[in-house]
This record gives structure tokens, C-alpha cells and sequence, in this order.
């Protein structure tokens, strides 16, 4: 089987030999372009997009790489592709980005689209409890032009919203992991014939086992904190309210110190919401609470994840989140909004808590029954890590995905 990947980010290894940054790699497709590539009888091709004037081929450990200029409005660069690939099937991972609507138009083959975020329902819930008042009073000059300002960052969730929907007008099948992506992509397209497959999570987070004697007591972590709808002003609030019972209670936040930026690059990106975060610290008297950890490999993050007390996905709304899957396999105890798909990967009161996530006071609540009981922190971490290594187990997944593959071409061939 040959099959065509279509994906948004440069995978790391791409990126170093082109010299770039890889950013934000798509960590799943990196993990399962990994144990794909073990099948004899597949070969894998992946297509991106990037900075540079011409397309480039490159072959690296067993993967095709076809990386495209940015501006790739032309078809003539998918033809090549397939021309030179010949895929059995096309997989595009997400539906928001531009470069995939000419070769949905422009071919018979099957198509299966990876559902990520559906901008189109996320772009509802940007704001995350934020009054208007209060975005306008933090705004400044620069959030017109930074693609994660209160305002710029929305718009820009509103316009690729409008791919997306092209996108999913365009295909017949789609691939998810929550009841959530099933409802929201189908509201769009109701005829989609619609494949349920988890994230493949990457290796390091199986080597990682949570234990009460390994972690550091009164600890939390927060994975992303880039835009509200992550919802990391709640989290502010919420330790604010444990300060008192806990003195030692600690918040950490997966990146760089987007708070106290130092190199001009970070400085001219700051955001109206960082102004906003820096106003809540200074008002809650929070600031030696609150540590980011800087840019983390997957090794680091699963090192984080195994040593705190909590980890907390606070966001406003959420599809099925790697983090937290990560998490539960790990073992951490984890407290997520009751949004999006986060009911689906998690019990409440089983195996951790769900909260609505403009309630800070329902997340400090719950933090704090976590904090005094170490019983119950077992048990949240005994049962997610049995059911969740099961549930994301790389073989089961792998093969999970290729019979999704053969299906799409079988129902393709009897039309």
C-alpha cells in the first residue's frame, strides 16, 4: 500500500535538514510514521508546506518528504506528487490549512482527512470567559498583527474556519477520536462516513510511570498556555485560592517564559493575553508560584508530567488533547474541562475529576482533594494507566489505521 500523507508542520528531522526550526511538530504523525514505516508491504510519503522557492524531495529513514512553497497555488505541484508517488490513498492530517483544497479538487483518488481542532466550533469559545472590556483594556498595537492577539488571534480561527468547511464539503471520509469531532465535523457534512482511531502517543511517555514517592508534592502542570481558550487565567485564579492552605503549592507551564519575554523576537509577539496574565500574577500575588520550564523535548515532558502532583487541561474547549492522553498513560492524576472531547478520555470521579472550566472555584476544589488524599490520587493513577496503555497501544493503532485505509479504498472501489 502507498500512501500520501498531507500534513501542516515540519516533522523535525525535515526541518534540520532544511535548516529551520521544526516549531510545533505534529507528534502523533511523527509516532506513527514511525511504526508505519515497519510494514514491509507499506510505503509512506508525507507533503508540507514551507519557506522555501521550490519544491524539494527529500528521503529520510524510509519516509518520502515532498515540502512545497508556501504560496502553492498551483496545481501543478500535486500532480507531481502523485505522479511521482503514485499513493493508493491520500491522508490529510487537519483540515484548516490552504494547500490541501487544489488536490481535493483535482483528484480521483480516496481521501481520508485526520480531524484535529474544528476551528469552526473553536472559534466560538476563543475568548474563554474574557469581557470585552477586559481585551480592550489589554490590547495593544501589536495584537493586530500577532496571530495569537485577543482579536487577530479569533479572526484568524474565524478565516481558517473557511477552509476547514471547504475541506469537509470536499471529502467523504474522515478519521477522529471523540463523539465531539464525530458531531462537530458531520454538523458540517452529514453525509462523512466517519472512523474512530486514537492518537498514537509517542514512546517516552510508556517509559514514564507516576508514583506517590516520585512526585513533588503541591505541583501542577499546565501543557499550553498560548491563547485563552487554553484557559490558563482560570488556573491563576484557582491556586490563588490554595495559596493560603498551601504555601508551597507550585504551577508549572510547559514553554518559554512568554510572561517576561526576553529576546525582541518574543517581546514584539507578546500578546494582549500575556498583558492580561501578567495583570492576574501581580493582582493574586502569584508570581513565585508560577514557573514555566522552557521549551520541553517529549523525554522532558514525560519527566515533567511523572513528577508533579496534577496535571490540569483547563482549556475552554478541546477535541481529544494529546496531553491528556499522555498523561493518563503516564499515571499523573489529571483534572480536565468538562468540554469538547475530555468526557471521552476521561471518567469523572473514576478516573479524575471534570469541572466546568470558567469555575475556579470547582478547580481549586478539586485540586485540593487530590492534594490531601494520596488514596485517591492512587486510584485515579492505577486505573487511567491500565486503560489508557491499552487504549493507545502502538500495535493496536497502527493496525487499527491501515484497516481504515483498506476500507476507504474498498468502498471507493465498488463506486
Amino acid at each position: 500500500m502507498r500512501i500520501l500523507w498531507t500534513i501542516n508542520s515540519l516533522m523535525p528531522k525535515v526541518a534540520a535538514k532544511l535548516g529551520f526550526e521544526s516549531g510545533h511538530a505534529i507528534s502523533w504523525v511523527d509516532a506513527m510514521s514511525i511504526k508505519i514505516t515497519q510494514f514491509d508491504n507499506v510505503s509512506l510519503a508525507m507533503a508540507t508546506i514551507a519557506n522555501v522557492n521550490k519544491m524539494k524531495i527529500y528521503d529520510l529513514d524510509g519516509v518520502r518528504y515532498y515540502i512545497l512553497p508556501m504560496n502553492c497555488d498551483k496545481i501543478d505541484y500535486w500532480l507531481k506528487i502523485i505522479s511521482d508517488f503514485q499513493p493508493d490513498i491520500i491522508h490529510a492530517y487537519g483540515t484548516e490549512g490552504k494547500h490541501n483544497i487544489l488536490l481535493f479538487n483535482h483528484t480521483d483518488l480516496p481521501i481520508i482527512v485526520s480531524l484535529q481542532g474544528i476551528l469552526t466550533e473553536y472559534q466560538h469559545h476563543y475568548y474563554a470567559g474574557i469581557d470585552f472590556s477586559t481585551m480592550l483594556r489589554f490590547t495593544a498595537l501589536q495584537d493586530l498583527f500577532v496571530p495569537t492577539g485577543f482579536f487577530s488571534g479569533r479572526n484568524s480561527f474565524i478565516k481558517r474556519s473557511k477552509n476547514e468547511q471547504r475541506q469537509l464539503l470536499n471529502v467523504k471520509y474522515v478519521e477522529g477520536r471523540s463523539t465531539w469531532d464525530r458531531v462537530s465535523s458531520m454538523n458540517i457534512n452529514p453525509n462523512l462516513k466517519y472512523y474512530f482511531c486514537p492518537r498514537m502517543i509517542r514512546e517516552p511517555f510508556f517509559n514514564q510511570e507516576w508514583s506517590i514517592d516520585r512526585m513533588e508534592r503541591h505541583t501542577l502542570f499546565v501543557s499550553q498556555a498560548v491563547t485563552p481558550l487554553k484557559g490558563l487565567h482560570f488556573v491563576f485564579e484557582a491556586i490563588a485560592k490554595l495559596k493560603k492552605k498551601y504555601p508551597d503549592i507550585k504551577l508549572y507551564v510547559a514553554g518559554y517564559d512568554r510572561l517576561h519575554p526576553t529576546k525582541l523576537r518574543q517581546k514584539l509577539s507578546s500578546s494582549g493575553y500575556m498583558r492580561f496574565l501578567k495583570y492576574l500574577i501581580k493582582k493574586f500575588d502569584i508570581d513565585d508560584l508560577v514557573h514555566f520550564t522552557g521549551t520541553l523535548s517529549a523525554e522532558e515532558m514525560a519527566i515533567k508530567m511523572a513528577s508533579v502532583n496534577v496535571v490540569i487541561i483547563p482549556s475552554s474547549i478541546e477535541n481529544a488533547p494529546n496531553s491528556l492522553a499522555e498523561a493518563t498513560i503516564i499515571g499523573v492524576p489529571c483534572i480536565a474541562s468538562f468540554v469538547g472531547g475530555n468526557m471521552d478520555m476521561l471518567e469523572h470521579n473514576t478516573e479524575g475529576f471534570l469541572y466546568c472550566y470558567n469555575e475556579p472555584n470547582m478547580l481549586a476544589e478539586y485540586i485540593s482533594r487530590i492534594f490531601e488524599s494520596d488514596e485517591l490520587a492512587q486510584k485515579f493513577s492505577t486505573t487511567t494507566k491500565v486503560k489508557y496503555r491499552k487504549k493507545h497501544d502502538p500495535d493496536i493503532l497502527i493496525n487499527t489505521l491501515l484497516n481504515i485505509y483498506k476500507d476507504v479504498i474498498k468502498h471507493e472501489n465498488k463506486q
